[in-house]
């Protein structure tokens, strides 16, 4: 049946609603409601019924009802004051009141054919009813009796009309009926060492990884056993593996040269050989056939190039960085993701366009398709999902994403099988163990009874302490010695960066929506109690920092990775005023720390490795350190040193003095695994002891076996 109601057309059997016949996005829970009202036009559908109707497989409330009828009414553009199409009847349900029309249907009942008003008067058989279905019925029924031996007894042809009238509804309903929902029936677990991995590809025969810790690049057969590490000539600079070609022949690198982490693509072959570096850029990925790599560039431009380096050529400008670049199978399509996203363009750069807008199940990031392009695959909340885009005669998929996993493992990029029966991934449990390290004594030691948190705070009066559980990333406060447990918010947002006020009793703290949005906020530290620091609309917002007196927040504004397009620079907010103004000098800054006295402000530039100082007496800018990764810095107690974490093969906690001089290393760990929510964290304890996250949980490849039918 199709529905047409205003300037609204909903499809049942495409399970589809459309205006003025541009798809329109919406959850299966709100078709299913819109679809009952529907078929309930004009009459009151109590809200038990809607229940039994729609959720007959769970038990919930009448606020998912009422959840679900808010975003009908907002995607129709209805006002519930004065409604156009859903009319609320107080306490008891609700009444669908626009005018509907719809085609034709058979009715299953009387064997007639139903109008708008119901069923065709009784004299209008299916021999003589006007509309097309009817006229072929009755052609093929009179070709019948004409060639059969037998006289039919009156009547007999009704019956017979009747018989395949079912025939052909049945033919029609099998033909229509969606396809199979693709399935994961199990789970094949190939690595068990438990340390973090990151699959780029594969040869059909082998898989290949990198491990950050200890750092390097390694192939397993698809069928599991031993990790062998892979002997390439790679080019001395940080780097990182990104891709596989589809023949195994070469593996495509990311390197970042230099103090400013430089983005540079490599083309390295795994058989032994020189590589080539390509261009400046980052996050290449092979075309189909191997022959050309497409990449961003750090102001948003989509480039195509051969791997022998020649015939670049600007594809796209999307004003944003993007990454995971993946063609489709016949090498039509590329899709690829934002910070907002997926998104999707034809081959040559053209009709460039989000892919799931609306969609509300979690940042849609890192997909690819199956080998037979039926599948899209890609992560959302740890979680993979399938766009089925399989087509068949009659029979179409579903328009909205299909979950594969749930459960406690954070699942990374899927990549599929060359048999198209299998996924490809690294799967995380993820758990730590809060660590304290003692500077003198060279050792690491659980702290807070070794609890799953990070980015510890301290109050300024030495007797309260606030954290942010792991995974869960929901904020806590409690006693110093971790008593006395209070929650301060609730998921979905995930928190990260709380910092106390000079008097002890707010804190301010940075929050990831569902949606991506990167906001900071201001609470009582006694209730949880939210209070005001900026409008609504005041963009992305990150890292907020007390001033001295507990009157201003600093904080950083714009987009959350560094390189990621877009204006950012530090700024204020006067409590008192609500007036914003922004720090001098500051244009292109981000990750913002407030000196103990108040004199100084640091932020990071470029690729977390140059370490800029603001001296507000002096109003001028100088740099503290260039020569290598800086990672959450902290402010000592007396504010006379920047300590800060270095990742990777260089792995430590370092520090340098405020008024200058050369960086030193406090504390070795390179042979650490450390985790969180951005993969590592550190945070200062009132002695300037450093806190990190041990690696307590487990991250291995798995194989999961996909089922399309």
């Amino acid at each position: 049946m199709v529905y047409h109601f205003g300037e609204f057309e909903l499809n049942t059997m495409e399970f589809r609603l459309s205006r003025e016949g541009i798809p329109v996005p919406l959850d299966p829970k709100n078709l299913q409601v819109l679809c009952y009202l529907l078929e309930n036009r004009g009459r009151l559908v109590r809200k038990q019924e809607l229940l039994d109707q729609v959720w007959s497989d769970a038990t919930v409330t009448e606020n998912a009802l009422t959840r679900v009828i808010a975003r009908l009414r907002k995607t129709l553009e209805d006002d519930s004051r004065t409604p156009v199409f859903i009319e609320t009847v107080p306490t008891l349900g609700y009444r669908f009141i626009a005018e509907v029309s719809f085609g034709p249907k058979v009715s299953t009942d009387t064997g007639l054919l139903q109008n708008e008003s119901g069923p065709l008067p009784a004299d209008q058989t299916l021999a003589n009813a006007e509309s097309p279905v009817s006229r072929r019925t009755s052609l093929w029924t009179a070709g019948a009796f004409a060639n059969g031996r037998k006289r039919w007894m009156p009547g007999s042809w009704v019956l017979a009309a009747g018989g395949a009238l079912v025939v052909c509804v049945a033919t029609f309903r099998y033909l229509l009926r969606p396809l199979s929902v693709p399935k994961i029936t199990a789970y094949t677990q190939l690595t068990h060492d438990g340390r973090s991995k990151s699959v780029a590809g594969t040869d059909g025969s082998r898989l290949y990884f990198q491990q950050p810790s200890p750092f390097q690049i390694a192939q397993i057969s698809v069928k599991g056993g031993e990790i062998a590490p892979l002997r390439l000539e790679i080019p001395k600079f940080g780097f990182s593996l990104m891709d596989i070609s589809a023949d195994g022949s070469d593996a495509l690198f990311e390197t970042f040269e230099g103090s400013h982490g430089t983005p540079g693509q490599w083309v390295v072959p795994i058989l032994g050989g020189a590589p080539k570096r390509l261009e400046d850029g980052w996050d290449g990925t092979f075309s189909p056939d191997g022959g050309s790599v497409i990449y961003s560039s750090l102001t948003g431009d989509i480039f195509k190039v051969r791997v022998d380096g020649s015939d670049k050529r600007k594809l796209a400008s999307i004003g944003a960085e993007a990454r995971g670049f993946r063609w489709s199978p016949d090498g039509k399509v590329i899709r690829f993701s934002t910070d907002e996203g997926l998104w999707e363009m034809s081959q040559d750069g053209t009709g460039v366009h989000r892919l799931l807008p609306g969609w509300k199940a979690g940042l849609p990031c890192c997909g690819d398709w199956t080998p037979d392009g039926g599948l899209f695959l890609f992560t959302a909340r740890g979680q993979i999902w399938a766009l089925d885009e399989r087509h068949r005669l009659f029979r179409q998929p579903p328009a909205a994403p299909i979950q594969l996993t749930s459960g406690p493992l954070q699942w990374g990029s899927p990549i599929p099988g060359k048999d198209g029966k299998t996924i490809f991934v690294d799967g995380a449990s993820q758990r730590g163990e809060l660590s304290r390290i003692d500077l003198k004594a060279g050792i690491f030691q659980p702290f807070l009874g070794g609890i799953s948190a990070e980015f510890v705070s301290f109050s300024p009066d030495g007797k309260s302490v606030a954290y942010v559980a792991f995974p869960e990333c929901i904020l806590w406060r409690a006693d110093r010695d971790g008593s006395n447990r209070l929650q301060l918010t609730q998921p979905p947002d995930h928190v990260v960066n709380p910092r106390w006020s000079p008097d002890s009793k707010e804190i301010v703290f940075g929050a990831e929506s569902p949606d991506g949005h990167d906001s900071i906020h201001r609470i009582s530290a006694v209730d949880g109690i939210p209070l005001w620091l900026l409008s609504d609309d005041a963009g992305d917002t990150h890292d907020a920092n007390w001033s001295r007196d507990g009157r201003r927040v600093l904080f950083a504004q714009g987009p959350g990775q560094f390189y990621s397009k877009g204006k950012r620079d530090l700024r204020f907010v006067d409590l008192e005023t609500r007036q914003v103004s922004i720090l001098p000098g500051s244009d292109g800054m981000w990750s913002p720390r407030w000196s103990p006295n108040g004199r100084y402000i640091v932020g990071l530039h470029g690729f977390a490795g140059v370490l800029p100082l603001y001296d507000l007496s002096t109003q001028l800018w100088r740099t503290l350190a260039d020569d290598g990764d800086v990672q959450f810095p902290s402010f000592s107690r007396d504010g006379r040193f920047l300590y800060f974490l270095r990742y990777g093969s260089d792995q430590g906690v370092f520090r340098v003095p405020v008024a200058g001089g050369k960086v030193e290393r406090v504390v070795n760990m390179t042979d650490w695994h450390l985790t969180g929510v951005f993969g590592y964290s550190m945070s200062l304890d009132p002695s300037d002891a450093p806190l990190v996250l041990r690696d307590t949980g487990s991250d291995d490849i798995y194989a999961l076996t996909l089922e399309e039918k």
